[in-house]
């Protein structure tokens, strides 16, 4: 039977990058023939080792009409040769530029969004690249979504009809025996341990997370923070830097540079609490690790992490600064509390977010499409 040609398109990694992961990695390789085409040294690589075909195209990030023009010669060129029976885009600008060139070429396109491009603004320029996501909607085919919140925004705001949208909600490995990793962090400093995972960047929010730093620690002095994807995008390092400063918390923030997935195993294993105050999310793969983790874990109240946490049952939603030092507080003073919290987390992960399961979906969709 001849395999079903899938051509992914990206020029983002983080989350999207472990998407790809999980998706090269569990899909049925006998039945469908992966194709990546992005600009991330770190997607090139990993398509060398995992045998799949690399495009390399250059893209912007910002709004760039002679880049992005050119970025759709170059896919529409791809996609002429490669013949894909769809297109799978990813991120903002190859979800825009990416879905002009399938729809120009008249291959059938999935678009998902990971966290809408606006949401990353304000003023002016958050209305820009919402006027560009409506532009884009009429060369849209499918979208698919990584959470049921994500669908919703995309259906009320941007106006996407519900049946062009689809969910498979982001998933990760579950092991059938826990997995031995090598130490290659070493051992974390603090009577309480409280850690995320990301960019330096306006998504994650790292001015409220040193806001909740400073009134946390002013109680607790032997409470640690820590910050492990430094170094890599950090949009708004000088910013938080200058907040730590003014603060005089630096000893108890601090940023680690961005490792692999045994770093941030040994990372979350050595956690008594995981924080995630970002101002947007798709769906955080950070989040579902930790909870998987069992680490009791404290989040904004937006789209992806409104989908898994119940608010004291298997996490905790927040929306104010001082809504989070009274969490922390709590869990720090009833430990019984952290970890039964932290257990419910795991058992939900398990039975919602398992890629065994839902990679089945996702093949579906391909092959339906």
């Amino acid at each position: 039977m001849e395999k079903i040609k899938v051509l992914q398109i990206t020029q983002s990694v983080g989350g999207v990058e472990t998407y790809l992961r999980q998706l090269v990695h569990n899909i049925d390789r006998d039945r469908f023939d992966i194709i990546i085409v992005s600009c991330e040294p770190t997607l090139k690589q990993f398509c060398e080792e995992a045998s799949v075909k690399y495009y390399e195209v250059k893209m912007s990030r910002g709004f760039n009409p002679f880049r992005d023009f050119s970025s759709v010669l170059s896919l529409r060129k791809i996609i002429k040769k490669e013949k894909p029976a769809l297109v799978h885009l990813h991120s903002s600008k190859a979800g825009f530029v990416g879905r002009i060139a399938a729809k120009t070429t008249s291959c059938k396109s999935l678009f998902t969004p990971h966290g809408g491009s606006y949401l990353q603004f304000t003023g002016a320029k958050r209305l820009t690249f919402f006027m560009l996501e409506l532009f884009a909607k009429r060369f849209t085919y499918r979208l698919l979504c990584i959470s049921w919140t994500e669908a919703e925004r995309f259906s009320h705001e941007v106006g996407i009809s519900n049946e062009n949208i689809l969910v498979i909600p982001n998933s990760i490995k579950i092991p059938e025996t826990p997995v031995v990793v090598p130490d290659k962090l070493g051992q974390l400093a603090g009577a309480v341990k409280i850690g995320t995972i990301g960019r330096i960047t306006y998504q994650k929010n790292p001015l409220l997370l040193a806001d909740i730093v400073y009134d946390v620690t002013r109680k607790f002095p032997d409470a640690h923070f820590y910050f492990l994807g430094a170094g890599f995008h950090d949009h708004l390092r000088t910013q938080l830097d200058e907040k730590i400063k003014k603060y005089g918390i630096e000893n108890n923030l601090h940023l680690i540079e961005k490792g692999d997935g045994t770093i941030a195993l040994n990372f979350l294993r050595q956690l008594d609490m995981f924080i995630l105050p970002s101002r947007y999310e798709g769906l955080s793969y950070a989040l579902l690790e930790a909870m998987y983790e069992g680490v009791p874990c404290i989040v904004s109240k937006v789209d992806g992490n409104n989908d898994v946490i119940n608010n004291n049952e298997n996490g905790f939603s927040c929306i104010t600064r001082e809504q989070y030092f009274d969490v922390i507080a709590a869990l720090i003073a009833d430990k019984e509390k952290a970890k039964a919290v932290g257990a419910t987390g795991k058992q939900y992960v398990i039975d919602k977010h398992n890629i065994n399961t839902n990679i089945k979906l996702l093949e579906d969709i391909y092959t339906n499409i």
